[in-house]
């Protein structure tokens, strides 16, 4: 008798499998590696010389995405156990983890799952670690097969069932199968060179009952196997099925089916013909047989295999995932509650591309902030590249504008970016517009009104303080959420204006909670909130020293980076800009309602290094502001260019505007402090 052998299956995983894999893995499983459910399958249908192909693709990861056997591939039932390291990989319990699928392939066998559904003969567990940095897969297959009986002998040689079978059985055969899915059946032979299908369940039960009639019964099992010897993995688990439910049968009767598809025309000739005598293992009862199944990696040894993706991929695809990956990371382990989502598409408007504009787009690129947009009117000097994070020498040998420049640069670093740089001069209270210059300011007045409606968040980062008068008077018009930073020598200021509402009376509003000992977004100060004189020309009479911002290296860094992080903050919080803030410091965590899942969201950050202290002060929007106050928003809605134009031309109309000039009049001299434009906080 001759021993008989089988082969192992093959694995394979299109490229489509690893994308889908990724996706549910960044989106869904995240670091949850528990056992999932995956579906995979093999085809009889596999051409002379290739392996026996076991395929997953990306439609069969989950039972919603199960489908039914199609014309030669036959769906097999598995488990996905996707581990977060690598280490967590090379140290798996494949043991354990083999038993385990092993255990419901064998409690099928023995309570006749098996027998009324044929899709249950096979099973397979798929090991993977995804390392999604570098797009490295790494995966092991097991095929789980029992190693009872230890052999199984055959009455006759193998042979093909068309050197066994007469044409016209064949025929016979073939038409008989022809509508048939299922992963096995029995054949029952009939008069007339006729078969009729049975299921395996029948016809272990007619056998059992009538086993002298075994040669009357052909057992067909779709085969994946091309070797012309050796049939594949399904027929041993066939047989054991077979020989665990018969008792007493002598002769076993198996077609190991094959088709070819070749002009049309199907060929099975090549299937597999085995007569094997049965020698039942009904007498192990319910113990767990040993099992084997792991697959062998490309140099045949057990252990597993890798695909590098990284290569093949494009790698801008492959930077925007690897972006995502990072803070999905920082969701998954430390702050659930992030919307990303929001972050992603949320407008960012950089006035100012210097060192703080350069500063802020960084960060903001590193929370997966996409829209980014510069607006600033200088060239890169010499000096610039070493503070201005964007810029390079060759920058400043070209004298390129700062503002196109650092678009340009944001797109080198993350080719996913979208942003674009604007040359525009803003124009400023005290920055006299003549007749030869109306139109151009007026197209500047225009371009910025503009750049503000389009985007959702301004960040002030100009070198002086009138620069900022209309970008907050615009911001506080269109109700934007309006970030201003300043740095000093060793000191910065960062604000979140205060977001009015449309009655054009912040104090008369009721439309935000008010909580004890803090103040609501709407009733939030602005940059100018505390000034009692308006913005003037700070550009007139300056020495070399005022011409620059002279500032501690990293003031600029810091104080940036806390800028968007309170930015983020903000977002975070189901109020947005309109989020109150705490009066005192050591109320900030009190009420839920003020918090974001980040943390506390603060009015105004002020920071001073030489005592490295950092202060949360919370200011109230004063009615005479020369900025955000209703009577000179009003003024601006009402008269628009205008309105600009005498606050352009006059230093005197915004204090008379404001009433700011009769309390002036009305104060003591001796009692107000002198504030200076040279100074930035």
């Amino acid at each position: 008798m001759t021993t008989l052998k089988f082969t192992p299956y093959s694995s394979a995983l299109d490229t489509g499998f690893w994308h889908e894999l990724t996706r549910r893995k960044l989106d869904i499983y995240r670091l949850d590696s528990s056992d999932r459910s995956i579906y995979g399958y093999y085809s009889n249908d596999a051409n002379d010389n290739m392996p026996a192909l076991f395929n997953v693709d990306h439609r069969y990861f989950d039972e919603n995405n199960e489908i039914s056997n199609q014309q030669q591939q036959y769906s097999v039932n598995g488990t996905l156990k996707l581990v977060n390291t690598i280490e967590e990989f090379k140290t798996f319990d494949i043991d354990s983890a083999l038993k385990s699928e092993s255990n419901i392939l064998w409690n099928d066998f023995i309570q006749g799952n098996t027998l009324e559904n044929p899709q249950k003969l096979n099973r397979f567990y798929l090991l993977i670690f995804a390392d999604l940095k570098k797009y490295i897969y790494y995966y092991w297959f097991a095929f789980p097969t029992f190693l009872v009986p230890t052999s199984f002998y055959l009455l006759n040689p193998i042979q093909s069932i068309g050197e066994r079978f007469s044409i016209d059985e064949i025929t016979a055969i073939t038409k008989t199968l022809e509508s048939n899915q299922l992963h096995a059946c029995c054949l029952h032979r009939q008069e007339n060179l006729s078969f009729s299908i049975v299921s395996l369940k029948q016809a272990v039960q007619y056998l059992n009952k009538q086993s002298q009639l075994a040669s009357e019964y052909i057992f067909i099992v779709n085969d994946p196997s091309t070797d012309p010897i050796y049939p594949g993995w399904p027929v041993r688990n066939l047989l054991t099925l077979l020989y665990y439910h018969l008792c007493s049968v002598e002769q076993l009767n198996i077609i190991c089916w094959r088709e070819r598809f070749r002009d049309g025309h199907r060929y099975v000739n090549h299937s597999l013909y085995l007569q094997l005598k049965p020698e039942s293992i009904s007498n192990i009862g319910d113990t767990i047989p040993s099992s084997t199944g792991w697959e062998k990696n490309e140099r045949q040894r057990l252990g597993s295999r890798q695909v590098n993706l990284s290569t093949s991929m494009n790698p801008i695809h492959l930077a925007e995932t690897a972006v995502g990956l990072n803070l999905k990371l920082m969701k998954w382990r430390l702050a659930p509650e992030i919307d990303l989502e929001t972050l992603e598409k949320t407008c960012c408007l950089l006035l100012g591309a210097g060192t703080l504009g350069c500063n802020v787009a960084r960060c903001l690129m590193g929370w997966g902030i996409k829209h980014i947009t510069f607006v600033d009117n200088s060239r890169i000097s010499y000096s610039n590249p070493v503070r201005q994070t964007l810029f390079t020498f060759q920058d400043s040998c070209e004298n390129k504008p700062k503002a196109q420049a650092a678009a340009d640069a944001l797109k080198i670093i993350y080719p996913g970016i979208k942003s674009t740089g604007y040359d525009l001069t803003i124009p400023m209270p005290g920055h006299t517009v003549g007749d030869s210059t109306m139109e151009k300011v007026k197209e500047d007045v225009n371009l910025l009104h503009d750049l503000i409606r389009q985007h959702d968040v301004i960040f002030l980062l100009t070198d002086s303080r009138e620069s900022r008068w209309l970008p907050t008077v615009i911001g506080a018009v269109e109700q934007k959420i309006v970030l201003c930073c300043a740095v000093g020598f060793d000191s910065y200021v960062i604000i979140r204006h205060g977001i009015p509402t449309k009655d054009l009376d912040s104090s008369s509003s009721s439309s935000t909670t008010t909580y004890k000992n803090f103040l609501p977004g709407h009733k939030l100060g602005c940059y100018f909130c505390n000034d009692i004189v308006a913005p003037g020309d700070s550009s007139i009479d300056r020495t070399l020293d005022q011409q620059c911002t002279v500032t501690r290296p990293g003031i600029s860094m810091m104080a940036s980076a806390l800028s968007v992080e309170l930015l983020v903050s903000i977002i975070q919080h189901p109020l947005r800009g309109q989020c109150p803030a705490s009066i005192h410091a050591d109320h900030e965590e009190s009420i839920p309602e003020t918090v974001s899942c980040l943390g506390i969201v603060p009015h105004t950050i002020r920071s001073f290094l030489s005592r490295y202290s950092t202060v949360l002060p919370t200011g109230e929007a004063f009615s005479q502001c020369v900025a955000c106050s209703s009577i000179v928003r009003k003024a601006f809605e009402d008269d628009g260019f205008s309105f600009l134009l005498q606050v352009f031309n006059d230093l005197n109309y915004l204090e008379n505007l404001t009433g700011l000039r009769a309390m002036q009049l009305a104060t003591d001299l001796n009692d107000i402090i002198e504030l200076s434009d040279d100074e930035e906080i």
